[in-house]
């Protein structure tokens, strides 16, 4: 117990004033003031903690420092939305992305039967260059002139305003030679990286994978004349059904790209801390021009779903129980109406808390991970392929910053920007929690909640100090200025102490450096 309290001390010494706080504000206010304040520092937490944990999730297992988290956050919101409102745009870029995806996996495993003479030397330069060469061509080919803008131009506030479904998207007869081409530089891309890859990942890649390809090039191939059809259906759906159908594509979306960066530009960086914060600030911003390329600068407003929104009579909800009868978009809390959406992402929060944390220390899967952090090598030696794990846990990083972004869609819009603030204060809250600290992560996102809420409320309202007359009025920085007095708070007081860095895995086989692996170190960190 004093051990932990030594190791947290920053962390319970921030508990303690913002504790302090709460106190000075149930003096300070009404009730249903506080009551307020409370919620929406829970709902903040709950977006942070989203971002934060899988910020923390990353740095923990894999000690990469992801600063393009922001971006992805973003770009789940912008897909989030798309899906919800503008459904064209995905139906209409996923045979592409499919296409290109199966035709990778087939030349996989084409590329198992190239002559062995071709594994080093010139030879297999050469042949590496122009495989890569041609795949380029083929997909510049694949996508020439084909206009996203018509299909992203599907509200007034997009550029050129409403276009109609027949003129935005291109026809079969030209829809379809895009797809076989991208299909035809998947195919040269999967041979080439087969090339690249070690002789054990050749023979992995049997016939499972052509088959598995040849059916993701069927549905690509089959999406294409049902993109009316599907659009129209999915217009007709609920608002509900559409907002959990969005939530989902989103998870996904940002966890196939987090898995696609990891593999592509993560994994050669391992080791080098330097070049990944380097490679992934400017990712942040590559991706940031891409979004900007797809959908424009205007932002967009997500509805609220039926389910959070309903009006009448009986609205606000007296309590949560009525609530669920009426569906109103408020509740009553304390005589002060709290909209119920917001009770929602804070519920979201919790759910995803408590799911991954029991995927960590109930699961096989979460076993495993926990191994491949302590000693790779010997996970590798039972079979296990730790390289996919951490593949996996990557792509489980990013899917909650994902989902963060779905959730904050009806909150706060979906703009450029929505992925910068937030990142910044994710990031606070892993440092206030502890780098690696995953329950840390979410107990530092709380109090980052909190101290933002809190000073929205005295931006708001101002202060009345006992020698003025009038009230003190600040300025709406302050509120974003808190947050950071916190981290810089705890980084005066945090104590030093030691990371479970890729490094120090091994400290178990080099006993001279005087550090050991604890083995009830709940958090992944070495302790001296």
């Amino acid at each position: 117990m004093v051990a932990s309290l030594r190791r947290n001390r920053a962390l319970w010494i921030t508990a303690a004033i913002v504790l302090l706080v709460l106190f000075w504000m149930t003096r300070r206010y009404e009730p249903k003031v506080t009551a307020s304040i409370l919620l929406s520092g829970l709902t903040l937490g709950s977006l942070y903690f989203l971002m934060g944990s899988g910020l923390s999730l990353i740095f923990g297992l894999m000690d990469v420092l992801n600063l393009a988290h922001g971006a992805l956050f973003m770009i789940g919101a912008y897909v989030g939305f798309t899906t919800y409102a503008n459904p064209r745009l995905i139906l209409n870029m996923l045979p592409l992305a499919l296409a290109l995806l199966g035709g990778a996996m087939i030349g996989r495993w084409l590329g198992g039967f190239l002559p062995p003479t071709l594994k080093r030397g010139w030879a297999n330069r050469a042949l590496l260059a122009a495989l890569l060469l041609l795949s380029l061509a083929l997909a510049v080919i694949g996508l020439r002139a084909f206009d996203l803008a018509p299909l992203a131009a599907a509200t007034a506030t997009a550029t050129g305003g409403a276009v109609a479904t027949e003129l935005a998207q291109e026809a079969s007869g030209v829809y379809l030679p895009r797809i076989a081409l991208l299909a035809g530089a998947g195919v040269l891309l999967g041979v080439a990286l087969t090339r690249l890859g070690k002789a054990e990942a050749r023979r992995r890649a049997r016939a499972q994978t052509a088959i598995v390809g040849l059916l993701v090039l069927g549905v690509a191939f089959a999406i294409v004349p049902l993109r009316s059809p599907v659009e129209v259906f999915l217009l007709g759906l609920s608002t509900n059904a559409r907002f959990l159908l969005a939530l989902l594509i989103g998870v996904l979306a940002g966890a196939g790209l987090g898995g696609l960066i990891e593999v592509s530009l993560i994994r050669p960086l391992y080791g080098r801390p330097l070049y990944q914060i380097l490679l992934t600030l400017g990712l942040g911003f590559a991706l940031t021009e891409m979004v900007k390329s797809v959908w424009g600068t205007p932002g967009y407003y997500m509805d609220i779903p039926a389910f959070f929104a309903s009006s009448g009579d009986n609205c606000p909800s007296p309590n949560l129980l009525a609530w669920f009868s009426d569906h109103c978009q408020s509740i009553s809390v304390l005589g002060r109406p709290f909209p119920s959406y917001r009770l929602f992402i804070i519920a979201l929060g919790v759910v995803m808390f408590v799911a991954i944390l029991l995927l960590l220390q109930r699961t096989r899967l979460g076993i495993i991970i926990r191994a491949g952090v302590q000693d790779s090598e010997m996970v590798q030696a039972l079979g296990i392929n730790v390289r996919q794990i951490f593949t996996l846990v990557f792509a489980i990083g990013t899917g909650l910053a994902a989902a963060g972004g779905v959730a904050a869609a009806p909150f706060l819009g979906v703009n450029l920007g929505l992925g910068a603030e937030l990142q910044l204060q994710a990031l606070i809250s892993v440092v206030i929690g502890g780098m690696g600290s995953y329950i840390g992560a979410a107990v530092g996102a709380l109090l980052v909640g909190f101290a933002r809420a809190f000073g929205d409320q005295l931006v708001l309202a101002g202060i009345h100090l006992p020698w003025a007359e009038d009230v003190v009025r600040m300025s709406p920085s302050i509120a974003r200025a808190s947050t950071v007095l916190i981290m810089a708070l705890v980084l005066l007081i945090r104590p030093s102490s030691s990371r479970c860095s890729p490094a120090s895995r091994s400290m178990r086989a080099r006993p001279s450096s005087g550090r050991e692996w604890s083995s009830r170190c709940s958090s992944w960190r070495c302790t001296p």
